[in-house]
């Protein structure tokens, strides 16, 4: 299996959906949690069920929803790599296209 590496990045933006989500339900908070969690897993036995994203120019990035949150992440044989963590509303263009970021 693939050794799993989570960005620091990625692990705040877990945090921050934890408590944003905990403000009203610390339930529903831990169950988006292991949702993510599992997701996560799902995705190092099997990194190639995500998909790319056409405001996404670099083809090394591949994105998995769960939820309205969108995991960002590369692997090769050996990595899976989480890069971000992000709500499905976000700028992807400017998130992942830091070329692109004056370009809108």
């Amino acid at each position: 299996m693939r050794r799993l590496l989570i960005q620091p990045q990625a692990r705040l933006d877990l945090l921050e959906i934890w408590q944003f989500i905990a403000e009203d339900s610390i339930v529903a908070a831990n169950r988006v949690g292991e949702k993510l969690d599992a997701a996560i897993r799902g995705l190092q036995a099997m990194p190639g069920k995500g998909h790319c994203r056409s405001d996404v120019t670099h083809a090394q990035y591949r994105f998995w929803t769960v939820y309205s949150y969108v995991i960002a992440y590369r692997f090769d044989d050996e990595t899976l790599l989480i890069v971000r963590i992000v709500h499905g509303h976000r700028d992807f263009r400017k998130l992942f296209n830091p070329s692109d970021r004056g370009a809108q």
